[in-house]
C-alpha cells in the first residue's frame, strides 16, 4: 500500500492487514507512508511533458519543483520582484512569452543574486501557442550568456501548462539518480523483505505460502 497518510498510518496498516488476512490470507508485504518530495517533478519531467528542451540551466534539469509552489506570474514587474524576493527559493514560475518585462526581470534578479554570490534556484516556463506568439531574438540571445538560469518554454496557455503540470504524475527515471536514492531510503524500511522472499520459494507459485495449500490444488477445490 503506497502513499499512506502519515497521520492515519497505524490505522491504516492494523486494518488493511487484517483485512488482506481475513479476505484472502494473504499478508501486508508494505505500507509505505506517504513522502511528498517523490511526486515534486523535476524540470527534466516537465521537458517530457511539454515536449520541449530548457533554453539556459539545463545542467540542473534534475531539480526538483514542489506543485504547491507554482505561481502563475500576470502582476507587473514590480509585484513580481517583489514576489520572487519573498517566496522560497526553489520556486516555478509560470509566465506567458509576451511578458517581456517579466522574462528580463527574471534574469536581472539571476544575474544579481550571482554577483552577490547568492543562491538562485527558482525556474521560470515560458509560454504561449507556437503559431501565435514567439520568443524575441533579443531575449533568446541574453539567455545564451545565463548559464545555470533555468528556463524553457512550454507551446500552450500559461493556464493550460499548469493544469498539466498538476495533473502530472512523475516517474522514477535512473537518470534522476537523487530521486531514485530517496526512494529506495524512504520504501526499503518499510517492506517486509523477508516475508516475501518466503512466499516466493513457492514452487508453482509465485506468491502461495510455502506451508500452505498450493495454487494448483486450490483450484481443483
Amino acid at each position: 500500500i503506497n502513499k499512506v497518510l502519515n497521520e492515519k498510518y497505524e490505522q491504516t496498516k492494523h486494518y488493511l492487514a487484517k483485512a488482506l488476512k481475513q479476505a484472502w490470507g494473504v499478508p501486508l508485504l508494505g505500507c509505505i507512508p506517504d513522502r511528498p518530495f517523490l511526486g515534486c517533478p523535476a524540470l527534466a519531467d516537465l521537458e517530457t511533458l511539454f515536449d520541449t528542451k530548457m533554453l539556459s540551466g539545463s545542467e540542473h534539469r534534475y531539480r526538483h519543483y514542489s506543485v504547491r509552489d507554482m505561481t502563475v506570474v500576470t502582476t507587473s514587474l514590480t509585484q513580481f520582484m517583489t514576489t520572487i524576493r519573498k517566496k522560497p527559493h526553489r520556486t516555478l514560475y509560470i509566465c506567458h512569452v509576451t511578458r517581456d518585462d517579466l522574462i528580463l526581470g527574471f534574469m536581472g534578479e539571476y544575474q544579481r543574486r550571482k554577483k552577490e554570490g547568492k543562491p538562485f534556484e527558482e525556474a521560470l516556463i515560458i509560454c504561449g501557442r507556437k503559431d501565435r506568439y514567439h520568443l524575441s531574438q533579443n531575449i533568446h540571445d541574453l539567455m545564451a550568456g545565463l548559464g545555470e538560469c533555468c528556463i524553457m518554454e512550454a507551446p500552450m496557455s500559461t493556464h493550460r501548462a499548469m493544469a498539466a503540470i498538476q495533473n502530472f504524475t512523475p516517474k522514477l527515471s535512473i537518470q534522476d539518480t537523487h530521486r531514485v536514492s530517496v526512494a529506495v531510503e524512504h520504501y526499503e524500511p518499510y517492506i517486509d523483505f523477508d516475508e516475501l522472499l518466503r512466499r516466493t520459494t513457492s514452487s508453482n507459485s509465485s506468491f502461495n505460502d510455502p506451508a500452505g495449500i498450493s495454487f494448483e490444488d486450490l483450484r481443483r477445490l
